[in-house]
């Protein structure tokens, strides 16, 4: 199932949250779950492109290819630049969420 996804653009490369190196995009993805009173919780959380880590993933290798050769996007590779990028985006998943991590959070905040 595709989410809907903003890329966004940045003067500076993200920073990849997984190896702290530098990462080659950074896109908002939507997420949600159901809370415990049933109501829907939506947001989006950011995930990074990033050579090193998403080298083995067959959605996101073309798309880091395509940043190795062209680097900045131009005119004239848009239109490919916009294929990989869908291809890339429409197997996008947002990292799973930690309720633990989560709570303790709400707690440190003093919202529970």
């Amino acid at each position: 199932m595709s989410r809907p996804v903003e890329v966004v653009s940045v003067v500076e490369p993200p920073v990849c949250p997984r190896c702290d190196g530098e990462g080659l995009l950074s896109a908002l993805v939507a997420h949600g779950w159901t809370n415990a009173r049933g109501a829907a919780v939506r947001g989006r959380v950011p995930v990074v492109l990033c050579a090193r880590c998403d080298s083995g993933d067959p959605h996101a290798g073309p798309l880091i290819t395509w940043f190795h050769v062209h680097g900045t996007v131009t005119g004239d590779v848009a239109e490919a630049f916009t294929r990989l990028l869908d291809q890339w985006t429409g197997h996008l998943r947002p990292p799973t969420l930690d309720g633990a991590a989560l709570e303790a959070d709400a707690w440190r905040h003093g919202e529970l």
